[in-house]
């Protein structure tokens, strides 16, 4: 009766701490801290209203702190007295309770039983209901509490990345070698140009070897956050990320997270509405030993990579500064028919920004990445110079217009080391369109690469964007034109437009 009693005590204290909602009280302490860490970083709230946000959060985190105790108090003397009453009636001793409760067989039973319960009650109590709205929004950004805390965090502490990027050099120094920072490539392009889809297929070259979900959010700490995150991930599951394009992501997929590195050194770059891009000379030595570090670091990550592999669209904005600081780098560039790309870009930013306005975490994890491409975290690259208003993105001539000067710029930037690809053509024809690249990237295993032409699809015919000035949409075409004749990867007869 003695074990009757303390399981019936252990279901009193489960019963307590859920029915006075503690795991509820918990969250918001989490929400609480985490809002207050973003406001911490946000960059267009000034000192005193960044005080005055902490403040509040202090005082409201030290009354749920005294919640927590209280509900904690509360179910140890429901427990307690429910075998208190054993004891009462003469069924054993409290004495007796209290031999068998510390032993360590019913510890550790009665623990794995108290576990395994709350995360069954967890999971009913998660069943999406209805149309199945609700685990469609979850998966949009698939974070808890916990997780989105630290990924504030992370954000929140750009200065404390790059120390523990330091002490990382010095833990791993046997294991960076400055040889795996040699012939790296680049991929970058306008959004929507098919940078994902190459960065996938590159990604599965086992000497090309690209920062992944696994590195998040300390990501400029490959090595150490990665071997650590390892040891309580859990097995990777696969899912479609947030822009619902129908590519699968899961924790060994690789990722766009260069850009945090340049928001670390950079930050003047990044205004509150736009992006100044970087010029050809904007050489900074402390930066360049960091950042071939880093990619060192990356891959060092798989023990079979030799060469580091990246996609970062923001790395339109520096094609000069990327060919001088490694001129044996090999800079790929996916072009995609205007009025197509802009289609999917309007299409993008309309649905970040419904997502956004449903879940300001999202935002929060976009610009902590240096995603300024959709949504409310919009901010445009300058790249003539003038910002486009973001207000305006709603329109497809906004980004045209932001299309033009994209692409302009790559053609009077693109240097030797750039590698254009007709990313239409290749997926029309992609065994000869791999080949050339497998070759002009100077891949060991070329067919590793090749060996993906199944993954490509004819694209569907391009949209008219009837909203569209026909001068922009002819202006964008003869641009598109110009760009194909310099591609690597292009199709032998011209189209008709």
């Amino acid at each position: 009766m003695t074990v009757v009693f303390l399981i019936a005590g252990l279901v009193a204290f489960l019963a307590a701490i859920r029915l006075m909602r503690a795991a509820a009280v918990a969250q918001d302490v989490v929400t609480t801290a985490q809002d207050a860490l973003a406001v911490m970083a946000a960059p267009d709230l000034s000192e005193d209203a960044k005080e005055t946000a902490v403040r509040r959060a202090s005082i409201r985190l030290a009354g749920r702190f005294l919640v927590i105790a209280g509900i904690g108090i509360a179910a140890l003397a429901a427990a307690a007295a429910v075998v208190w009453a054993g004891a009462a009636t003469g069924l054993y001793t409290l004495d007796e309770a209290l031999r068998v409760g510390a032993g360590w067989p019913f510890i550790l039973l009665s623990s794995a039983g108290a576990v395994a319960a709350w995360i069954a009650l967890d999971r009913r109590a998660r069943v999406p209901r209805g149309d199945g709205a609700g685990a469609e929004r979850a998966a949009e950004v698939p974070y808890g509490p916990l997780d989105r805390a630290l990924h504030d965090l992370a954000f929140a502490t750009t200065g404390q990345q790059r120390q523990l990027a330091a002490l990382e050099t010095r833990l791993y120094r046997r294991r960076i070698d400055p040889a795996r920072a040699e012939r790296p490539v680049f991929v970058t392009s306008l959004p929507r140009a098919g940078t994902t889809i190459l960065l996938h297929m590159l990604a599965r070259c086992p000497e090309l070897v690209s920062a992944s979900y696994r590195h998040m959010p300390f990501t400029l700490a490959p090595l150490l956050w990665g071997g650590f995150s390892s040891a309580f991930r859990r097995p990777p599951e696969v899912s479609e990320r947030a822009h619902g394009d129908g590519i699968d992501v899961g924790v060994d997929s690789p990722e766009a997270f260069e850009e945090m590195v340049w928001l670390a050194f950079w930050p003047d770059h990044y205004r509150r509405d736009h992006i100044r891009p970087w010029p050809d000379n904007a050489r900074d030595a402390e930066f360049e030993a960091f950042f071939r570090t880093h990619l060192a670091k990356v891959v060092a990550t798989e023990p079979a990579g030799r060469r580091y592999l990246s996609k970062n669209n923001a790395n339109i904005a520096r094609l000069g500064l990327l060919e001088a600081m490694h001129p044996d780098a090999c800079i790929v560039v996916p072009l995609r028919d205007p009025a197509a790309q802009v289609a999917s870009l309007v299409r993008q930013h309309r649905r970040f920004l419904a997502l956004h306005a449903r879940d300001p975490f999202a935002r929060r994890y976009m610009e902590g990445l240096g995603h300024f491409e959709f949504g409310a975290a919009l901010r445009p690259i300058a790249f003539d110079g003038s910002a486009p208003d973001p207000a305006g993105a709603d329109d497809a001539d906004f980004w045209l217009r932001y299309w033009i000067s994209a692409y302009d710029h790559v053609l009077s930037r693109a240097g030797g080391r750039v590698i254009l690809v007709d990313h239409d053509a290749l997926c029309r024809d992609p065994v000869p369109g791999l080949e050339a690249l497998a070759t002009a990237l100077e891949l060991d295993a070329p067919g590793a690469l090749t060996d993906q032409a199944g993954t490509l699809r004819p694209p569907p015919p391009a949209p008219t964007l009837p909203a569209a000035q026909p001068a922009l949409m002819r202006q964008a075409r003869e641009l598109h034109a110009e760009l194909r004749r310099h591609a690597l990867v292009r199709e032998t007869a011209p189209r008709s437009a």
